[in-house]
């Protein structure tokens, strides 16, 4: 059921897990959907359910694989500053298949930081997490 049909941004910022300097990239969750099997809220108060978050993954991989340093509003475009070179979406069927238990849903990546500007601001901790922002349409739960 849609509470409201206008879409609205969304974000969630998480730390950067690894950094490797030899490599220029960064790993970590780019977003959690559950954590201890709860939905995990964002900033808005919105909730990515786990099949909706593969959908974007898959569409973002195939589409575009580029990282900007920040979120745009309006539909503004920031400019790209790395690449994403490795993509999991940790779903529990994907976790039951590798034999793991992370203790949490989501989408794990590696980000290789091209920019120059970019990755001195990973050094200095500057650009301290890794955030998917989107647009998505509000969908009332029961």
């Amino acid at each position: 059921m849609t509470a409201d049909a206008a879409t609205h941004p969304f974000a969630l910022a998480l730390p950067i897990a690894k950094a490797d300097t030899a490599l220029r990239t960064v790993w970590g969750w780019a977003s959690v959907a559950t954590e201890d099997g709860v939905p995990v809220v964002d900033a808005e108060g919105d909730v990515v359910p786990i099949d909706e978050l593969v959908r974007a993954a898959h569409a973002f991989m195939a589409q575009s694989r580029r990282g900007a340093a920040g979120h745009a509003d309006g539909g503004d475009q920031i400019p790209a500053v790395g690449t994403v070179v490795e993509s999991l979406v940790a779903s529990r069927a994907v976790q039951e298949a590798l034999g793991v238990d992370l203790g949490r849903e989501g989408w794990f990546v590696g980000i290789r930081i091209d920019d120059d500007d970019a990755w001195r601001q990973v050094l200095a901790g500057e650009l301290p997490a890794l955030s998917i922002g989107g647009v998505a349409r509000r969908v009332a739960t029961l």
